[in-house]
Parts: C-alpha cells; sequence; structure tokens
C-alpha cells in the first residue's frame, strides 16, 4: 500500500464546496479523501514532522474530528524527545491519524497507538482540511515507528 501525506488542495472537491457553503445555511458535513507523500525511512519521517518522541500510548482519551473522520486520542508519556515542543516525563494528547474512503473504517488493520510498551512518534500540529487542533501521526502509515530501545 503506497504511504503518502496530505498535501496542499489534496481535499475532495465535495468537501471543498461543503465548507464554502457551510456558511450560508446548515453545516455541511463531507469526509476528505486523503492522497499522502510516501516517507519510506527515519530521516524523511523525521523531516516531515514537527514533533518527534518515544513514548508509551497509555490510554484513550477521546476523538477528535480529523478529515470529517472521528480519529482516537491517545494520552502518551514522553521517555525522550529528538524534535519539537515536548518534554520527558510529561503525557500528550495525539490524535491517531485516520485512512479516509476506505472499506473497514478509519483503521481497517487497526489503531496503530493501540499499543503496549515504546514506540516512537512522528507528529504533526496542524489544522488541515477541518480537521480540529493538536497534535496527530504525520500519516496513517508513517506515524508509529519502532524505539531505540
Amino acid at each position: 500500500m503506497e504511504r503518502r501525506r496530505l498535501r496542499a488542495g489534496a481535499i475532495a472537491l465535495p468537501a471543498l464546496l461543503g465548507l464554502l457553503v457551510a456558511g450560508c445555511g446548515e453545516p455541511v458535513t463531507e469526509q476528505a479523501c486523503i492522497s499522502w507523500v510516501s516517507a519510506d525511512d527515519d530521516a524523511s519521517r523525521t523531516e516531515l514532522a514537527d514533533v518527534v518522541v518515544e513514548g508509551r500510548p497509555v490510554e484513550r482519551v477521546g476523538e477528535r474530528s480529523m478529515f470529517g473522520v472521528d480519529a482516537a486520542v491517545w494520552r502518551v508519556e514522553v521517555d525522550r524527545v529528538f524534535k519539537g515542543a515536548a518534554e520527558p516525563g510529561t503525557s500528550i494528547d495525539v490524535a491517531s491519524t485516520p485512512r479516509t474512503c476506505e472499506t473497514g473504517g478509519p483503521y481497517p488493520e487497526g489503531d496503530p497507538l493501540d499499543t503496549t510498551g515504546p514506540v516512537r512518534l512522528y507528529l504533526s500540529d496542524s489544522e488541515a482540511g477541518g480537521t480540529e487542533p493538536g497534535l496527530a501521526l504525520v500519516t496513517p502509515f508513517d506515524g508509529v515507528g519502532t524505539a531505540s530501545g
């Protein structure tokens, strides 16, 4: 399966039109079909990310709207910080970026943050395409990696 990151303009036309007319009447909710840029190695994932940490997802704490889909939000205990604004010994809330426009729901192969033990997380902090603000995995495919130990 091809790995890709959100590109500007990759939101489906119906979702874009929905955003334009939403101010003129009742809110329009459309799911955006996202195209993702490939991130084949640690250096590529780190470059895409605003924040890179190693830590442990400890509990699911809610949901956040991302691209018209309800994404699971997890509390993560931070052990190490490689990039960005996070502190070891603290907790951060991270949305598990969902796949869109696929059968099997937002996590057809399972939620990548529903795991035990330490993982390396590549996170973005943006409000693209109807996404609520906050940290999220850079892509559904490249956001969780192996911890360095």
